[in-house]
């Protein structure tokens, strides 16, 4: 068992088979990177997901997404944000992703690189255990806490 849907299965399963062309690492993040460690069901919103700024034409050329201008929401922002649905799923993808805190921007750029299972052999990237903690930490909502909580339980 995942902790994820099989809406949102078969939603990483179609951006695997676009990110395999993807000449950098990525990842996904969040909630549906906290279900995949936790391996039981988790509510998951969307998708996140975390490219290279030099793969993001392979997100552009997707149909039906939407590319934003450099995204900021005052919390997070991006050199490059796009989302798209597929399956009834919502997908980010996100690039040059940067947090604020204590006053100024800093990266969100994971050192690690799991790769979990979610199923028939389909695995995707995620942070490790550790670093998807510290990660959610730094974010500090309280849904971020809450995921924490799922991940040491």
């Amino acid at each position: 068992m995942t902790g994820l849907s099989v809406a949102l299965c078969d939603a990483l399963a179609r951006m695997a088979g676009v990110l395999r062309a993807a000449t950098k690492p990525w990842w996904v993040i969040a909630g549906a990177a906290v279900a995949l460690h936790a391996r039981r069901p988790v509510a998951v919103g969307d998708i996140d997901i975390l490219i290279g700024i030099e793969d993001a034409a392979l997100i552009r050329e997707l149909p039906g997404v939407r590319v934003r201008a450099p995204d900021d929401n005052g919390l997070f922002r991006s050199r490059f944000y796009a989302a798209l649905e597929a399956n009834g799923v919502e997908i980010e993808c996100m690039a040059g992703f940067e947090l604020h805190r204590a006053g100024r921007w800093e990266p969100v750029q994971p050192r690690s690189r799991v790769m979990m299972d979610v199923n028939d052999g389909l695995t995707v990237p995620v942070p490790d255990r550790d670093e998807m903690v510290a990660m959610l930490m730094r974010f500090g909502r309280e849904k971020d806490l809450a995921r924490i909580a799922l991940l040491n339980g």
